[in-house]
């Protein structure tokens, strides 16, 4: 199964930011943060709560984790038979691919028993992913019906020291 992955949104720690995974068949499943969320993961990240340094690399590293703690809670959502994956990641963290594929490899293999074949790719504007990444980002009431629900505990549990 292929799946293409998108982001939509200036930052993944401002509000709205979306991440959407999507296939070619008008499947779709995403995540938009809240400013509530964000709020507490910045302030906990200051505080030093989780594992990632306070330096630029460490702000770095704890967004990628964050990206890819997402895309697994999207993944385990979907609940795939077939569990041979293609996934063609659009580049919105450029220089990051490595870090991107060693988690996503830990999360989707790992813990969830896929296949995978990662690509970063440049999608087009008429890919699902993209279309519905910004969708997304643009629902101001939370309408979408496709959004994986996932809590601060979900996520702190694969970022805590």
């Amino acid at each position: 199964m292929i799946f293409e992955i998108d982001v939509s949104g200036q930052d993944l720690l401002e509000k709205n930011y979306s991440i959407c995974v999507a296939d070619k068949n008008n499947f779709v499943r995403g995540f938009k943060f809240n400013e509530k969320l964000i709020k507490v993961i910045k302030s906990r990240y200051g505080e030093g709560r989780y594992r990632y340094k306070k330096s630029k690399q460490g702000i770095a590293l704890l967004k990628i984790r964050i990206y890819c703690i997402i895309i697994y809670y999207i993944f385990k959502d979907i609940k795939l038979k077939d569990k041979e994956v293609l996934l063609e990641i659009c580049r919105d963290f450029e220089g990051h691919e490595e870090d991107i594929k060693s988690n996503l490899r830990y999360f989707l293999e790992k813990r969830l028993g896929l296949k995978l074949e990662i690509r970063f790719i440049k999608l087009s504007k008429e890919s699902n992913a993209d279309k519905y990444a910004t969708l997304m980002r643009l629902d101001s009431k939370n309408k979408f019906p496709n959004y994986t629900k996932i809590n601060l505990g979900d996520i702190e549990k694969f970022l805590k020291k």
